[in-house]
């Protein structure tokens, strides 16, 4: 496919496109759901395609087509450039490409337990045996639910720069759900295991332990008193902060929304974002993390990423357009992805989280004093324009005179942006990277784009936070 590409791209008459690159996709997904002992949906889906980009005048053109077939690759091509010289007189803003940005590079994957060495049945087996233990651990359990997934997929990225990239990796995720009834009160949890290395993770998971556990917290927040309502200090457990980081602080420093002036960190590098200490990082580079990969969709090599360093912002997520064009924090750092051919690439994250800190959880507790300890994350949002957040947390405690009381459950926190980082109290030891291996949704032109990511910190203690409850 590499060598069709390219020729492809060769056609292109520099002297009427300043850029154009093509990415061929290839994919496989598996998803298996088992619900109340009964299979739910069991979907598998091969995809295939080029996406095509061409810039023109300042003006993107964008094309894909479900072949590999080089007649009809030129055709898309062609018609992307078309595109982008109808689109060229009626644009404000001009997209610029900086021209020496150039890339070769093979990323392989080599998986610790292989998918195709794990039948469709073994699979099948990990996802009703979670739905299983849920469903049996007790009689109030009125709904379980299984699930696995797996997605393995090739990029082939090729540009007009001499760029020409193959990139191979897979993503993988076994998760379980519950909810537990008593008259009128019901309550949801959730927990999952993931990776991007294969599939040990989810074959070595202690299900019987895992689900045990889950359905413990299930059953014990029917009789867990309601969250509290009104301002109170707050401290978040690790996947609370791994959804808080990326909802409220992770968007806001995507390139796409910097540019676009849709950002309350739009001119802010160097400034105080929060309490000194603090340190917030996007780094796709590690290792088995489902929001890790080695190449962005564009072919750049992607980099650990300081996006606050002891308090300041020092910069953005970007792509080849946003780091050219950005007066400030324009390091190019292969923030670039897409779901699909079917898509245009933009700005996103990969494993974003807040670095360690020094202190313990009871020294946490300590500077809390009287509060709430928000545990389990049930997801979030956030307006990188103004800045406004939501999210709710599955379970948690409240927190008298220093220490763990009453449980509570249905809470959620709301606010701005830099407000939790600025009124930070403390900063745990406790860090997981992975604490809320999840997925991202955002869109662009091109449609919606769910998107793998992990999010995660230490425990962290701030004060004055919204909290509210049902």
């Amino acid at each position: 496919m590499l060598d069709t590409l390219q020729r492809v791209l060769d056609t292109v008459d520099s002297s009427r496109v300043q850029f154009a690159d093509m990415r061929g996709y290839q994919s496989e997904d598996l998803s298996l759901t088992v619900k109340k002992g009964k299979t739910e949906d069991v979907s598998s889906e091969k995809l295939t395609g080029v996406a095509i980009r061409a810039l023109v005048n300042g003006a993107w053109g964008f094309a894909s087509v479900a072949s590999f077939e080089e007649s009809k690759l030129k055709e898309t091509l062609e018609t992307a450039i078309k595109m982008a010289r109808g689109a060229s007189s009626h644009i404000i803003t001009k997209a610029e490409i900086n021209l020496d940005n150039a890339f070769e590079g093979r990323n392989e994957f080599n998986p610790d337990i292989n998918p195709k060495d794990l039948s469709f049945e073994d699979k099948f087996n990990l996802a009703s045996k979670v739905e299983e233990t849920l469903r049996k651990h007790d009689s109030r359990i009125s709904s379980s639910t299984g699930r696995f997934t797996e997605k393995i997929q090739r990029e082939t990225i090729v540009n007009t720069l001499g760029t020409n990239v193959v990139s191979d990796y897979g993503v993988f995720r076994l998760s379980g759900a519950a909810t537990a009834r008593s008259g009128n009160v019901m309550q949801n949890v959730a927990n999952s295991v993931a990776s991007n290395s294969g599939l040990k993770r989810m074959v070595d998971w202690d299900i019987d332990y895992e689900m045990g556990q889950l359905g413990d917290r299930a059953i014990g927040l029917l009789d867990a008193d309601p969250s509290p309502s009104g301002r109170m200090n707050v401290l978040l457990e690790q996947s609370l902060v791994g959804v808080y980081i990326h909802e409220a602080f992770g968007h806001a420093s995507e390139g796409d929304a910097i540019l676009a002036n849709r950002s309350v960190l739009r001119n802010q590098i160097g400034n105080q974002m929060a309490i000194g200490g603090v340190n917030v990082i996007d780094d796709p580079t590690l290792a088995g993390y489902r929001g890790s990969f080695k190449y962005d969709s564009e072919g750049t090599p992607t980099s650990k990423r300081d996006i606050i360093k002891d308090g300041k912002l020092v910069g953005y997520l970007n792509d080849l357009q946003t780091a050219s064009m950005l007066d400030q924090g324009n390091i190019l750092n292969g923030s670039a992805r897409a779901t699909d051919f079917r898509h245009m690439t933009m700005p996103r994250m990969g494993n974003t989280y807040i670095d360690n800190g020094e202190l313990s959880f009871e020294e946490l507790l300590q500077e809390i004093g009287d509060g709430v300890y928000l545990t389990y994350s049930n997801g979030g949002f956030v307006n990188p324009s103004t800045g406004e957040f939501y999210f709710s947390s599955q379970s948690g405690f409240k927190i008298e005179n220093g220490e763990l009381t009453t449980p509570i459950r249905n809470s959620g926190m709301s606010g701005m942006t830099l407000e939790v980082l600025q009124n930070t109290l403390g900063v745990g030891n406790d860090l997981m990277i992975d604490a809320f291996p999840g997925v991202c949704g955002k869109g662009n032109l091109t449609g919606f784009q769910p998107m793998p990511v992990t999010g995660g910190g230490p425990t962290i203690a701030a004060k004055d936070i919204i909290v509210g409850g049902k």
